[in-house]
């Protein structure tokens, strides 16, 4: 009966040994959404290595989320899929309305100028030439590059156009290049991002007044302590050359809080829903 007894403390102790120890809990999992202004390949090209840094700094995991088009985009934001978000002034809006998303931080420099674009051999001098035109526009959603760029030259310029939405700010500015739009609209962040090669293609012949640049907006579910550190690593990329470089690629060069009534509450005022619809 000792021989047994023996044996089988002996097993158990073979048997512990061989249990695998885990000493830490798997990092928590954060999805952050970001506009599709890109495409998906461009969007990961320039954000994850920033999410890397971050993740490093932050010690959770964030899992970057693109989408096809806009209205996938404002879905998923309504939804409460996202708990981070890069999104224009005007989807913060309604993110805000349906979930309560709130604007953690922005670019302090930049604003955002909705534009429209000719070739830059076009006769066309002056805005209220292109009354009747069909004009490109990313999507009916897109806010400075269609949304409020619409409203603006029916409301305050006065004139009338046809839009034909072609899916990206990219796309916009190929159409207009290659002459399949007599012009299109975009902003002064995604032209300036385009290829030198393809600017010199193209003139500005209109701009809007700007508003406060993209934020990037969170979830309220999210730990406050979670959102303090996003915050902080952000912030703290301004502190090296590499980490500079990395917020450039993202558009946000220079992190600063951002305050929702301050920098965006004025847009619910505009009644851009009646612009979202495809026919105007």
């Amino acid at each position: 009966m000792r021989y047994i007894e023996r044996s089988s403390r002996w097993l158990l102790v073979v048997l512990l040994c061989w249990i695998p120890v885990t000493s830490q809990a798997e990092p928590a999992v954060y999805k952050i959404a970001i506009v599709p202004q890109y495409s998906p390949v461009f969007i990961y090209r320039h954000w994850r290595p920033l999410i890397q840094e971050l993740e490093k700094n932050m010690g959770v995991r964030l899992e970057i989320k693109t989408f096809k088009n806009f209205k996938q985009f404002i879905d998923a934001l309504q939804n409460g899929e996202a708990d981070f978000s890069y999104l224009s002034p005007y989807h913060l809006v309604l993110a805000r309305q349906k979930q309560d998303y709130k604007p953690l931080l922005r670019d302090a420099d930049k604003q955002l100028v909705g534009l429209i674009v000719v070739p830059k051999d076009s006769p066309i001098k002056d805005v209220n030439q292109l009354q009747g035109k069909t004009l490109a526009f990313p999507s009916p959603s897109a806010f400075a590059a269609s949304l409020y760029l619409r409203a603006w030259l029916r409301e305050k310029v006065g004139i009338d156009f046809t839009p034909r939405y072609v899916g990206t700010h990219g796309n916009v500015y190929r159409n207009v290049v290659r002459n399949f739009a007599i012009a299109g609209g975009g902003v002064n962040t995604t032209l300036a991002s385009q290829p030198e090669s393809l600017q010199k293609l193209l003139r500005v012949l209109y701009e809007i007044p700007g508003v406060a640049a993209h934020p990037v907006a969170v979830h309220r579910r999210v730990p406050a302590q979670v959102q303090t550190a996003f915050i902080r690593s952000m912030k703290s990329l301004r502190d090296t050359e590499k980490g500079r470089k990395l917020l450039m690629g993202v558009q946000i060069a220079s992190p600063v809080l951002a305050n929702y009534q301050r920098d965006y509450a004025f847009l619910e005022k505009l009644e851009l829903e009646k612009y979202r619809g495809s026919t105007r």
